[in-house]
């Protein structure tokens, strides 16, 4: 896309909860591969329309400031599908 065309706001906050999702999964641990390849891309999707009506997005951009993963896990709609999808679980490789 090219950069002097203006986006539409939804178009802006779309992108916007999509990289905020990008960086919950970063901070908490989460193998973006096994992410994507869940129920065969639909969990993934689930979990970005899970963002992108999120009440607490506010409380989430705070907490990502701040680094903690724990924090954040304990606020996120999408915590079940986070901890399924870490990079440590052996359960779920």
């Amino acid at each position: 896309m090219c950069s002097d065309v203006q986006r539409w706001p939804q178009t802006e906050r779309v992108w916007h909860q999509f990289e905020r999702l990008d960086l919950v999964m970063e901070r908490t641990g989460v193998d973006r591969l096994r992410a994507a390849r869940e129920d065969k891309g639909k969990a993934l999707a689930e979990a970005r329309d899970r963002c992108l009506a999120c009440l607490v997005e506010r409380r989430c951009a705070f907490l990502l400031a701040g680094g903690d993963p724990a924090a954040i896990m304990a606020i996120c709609p999408n915590a079940a599908f986070l901890r399924q999808c870490r990079k440590d679980d052996p359960a779920s490789s």
